[in-house]
């Protein structure tokens, strides 16, 4: 197998190798997500009860919990992220472990941010939210790389908003990014290689992989209306702002309407642009039905000579456009159509199977906002 899977020490400014097990593991799995970026991985390697003591936390000894766990492909970073959870296995006469590591956008479930003692966002003016999660990354987030070069700077003022009250830094991070930009944007945050942060907004304008209908073993797509709410009811520290409608969706479905929690005291305008931008997010049927792809993937730029690239399917990652290119009409130009060009926004890879899993387009319900709090440790 390509991938090689090694675990580090602790120790993020001067790591120590301590296990290569890519030739011990098997089933291998690894996901990406939105928000978040690297998000799970799990494997188990087969060990006697007395190696795998050395594992366990025991007699004041931590064992492997909070190690770093990388997986790569040559030199490319595939998946990176701390153990959390180890599981010893007994049964019959075999023994083994199991390990789950969780990436480090984990770690900004560590600590509290509260803007007491630090920056006071309700006063003065010219507070954007790249400046927010900035600090809230310098403070609370040891884990996450210094490097804020890629926090896309933002353009709405959000002076007022009151975030006083302590808080898991993931948990403001994903408040914060619901608030969208004057050009009503979406906003994603992901803490992708080198655990360096990103703040994005969706780009769909290019595609970065291709893959054709052959390479699905059953292709499933679900326009659901469940989730259709075209009129969106902003609300702040639990007070009711302006509904806005979408105009467009309601020409041609029922009203439904939502309300759409945002940060105490956001400021009006913040306010209502968040609530226009999750207006058009719900206001048409959306694909939720995740698809798995078991046959070959290409990057969608060509090569010398107009020849596509196959790529392995585990260099896909959340936040990146997909298009299943021989899905009729032809001439579809690239935007998310929820029929055959979709931003992903969580992945599965399964080494074993050589298949991976892609679930688009927006924010469906069964993802997780954060990786702490939902995810299970033991699948």
């Amino acid at each position: 197998m390509a991938l090689e899977v090694r675990i580090y020490d602790n120790d993020l400014a001067t790591p120590t190798l301590i296990q290569d097990v890519t030739y011990r593991m098997s089933d291998l799995t690894f996901s990406t997500a939105l928000n978040g970026g690297f998000k799970t991985c799990g494997f188990k390697i087969s060990m006697s009860v007395e190696e795998a003591w050395n594992w366990l936390s025991r007699e004041g000894k931590r064992g492997y919990h909070f190690n770093r766990v990388t997986i790569r492909d040559e030199s490319i970073l595939v998946w990176e992220g701390r153990i959390m959870d180890i599981q010893l296995v007994i049964s019959g006469g075999d023994q083994s472990i199991s390990v789950t590591a969780l990436g480090y956008w984990s770690s900004c479930h560590d600590q509290f941010y509260t803007s007491t003692g630090n920056t006071n966002w309700a006063a003065g003016s010219n507070h954007f939210m790249h400046e927010i999660i900035a600090e809230i990354l310098t403070q609370e987030c040891p884990d996450i790389s210094s490097d804020q070069s890629n926090l896309a700077e933002a353009d709405v003022d959000l002076a007022g908003i009151d975030l006083s009250v302590k808080q898991y830094a993931q948990k403001r991070i994903n408040e914060l990014v619901k608030v969208s930009a004057a050009d009503h944007s979406v906003y994603f945050f992901a803490i992708w290689d080198d655990r360096v942060p990103y703040l994005f907004k969706r780009n769909i304008d290019a595609l970065d992989w291709r893959v054709w209908l052959d390479s699905f073993n059953t292709l499933r797509l679900d326009q659901s209306a469940l989730d259709l709410r075209n009129s969106v009811i902003p609300v702040k520290g639990g007070t009711d702002g302006t509904a806005v409608d979408n105009a467009a969706s309601l020409l041609l479905y029922p009203r439904r309407e939502t309300r759409f929690i945002l940060p105490t005291d956001t400021p009006d305008a913040p306010l209502e642009d968040a609530a226009t931008m999750q207006a058009a997010e719900q206001g048409l049927p959306r694909q939720r039905q995740s698809f798995d792809i078991s046959g070959k993937v290409y990057r969608a730029t060509s090569t010398t000579g107009g020849r596509l690239e196959e790529v392995p399917k585990y260099l896909i990652r959340a936040g990146e456009v997909i298009r299943i290119q021989d899905l009729v009409p032809a001439s579809v130009p690239i935007a998310l159509d929820d029929v055959r060009t979709f931003f992903i926004m969580e992945t599965q890879y399964n080494a074993e199977k050589d298949t991976i899993t892609i679930q688009p387009d927006r924010r469906a319900r069964r993802l997780t906002s954060t990786i702490v709090e939902n995810v299970d440790l033991n699948r």
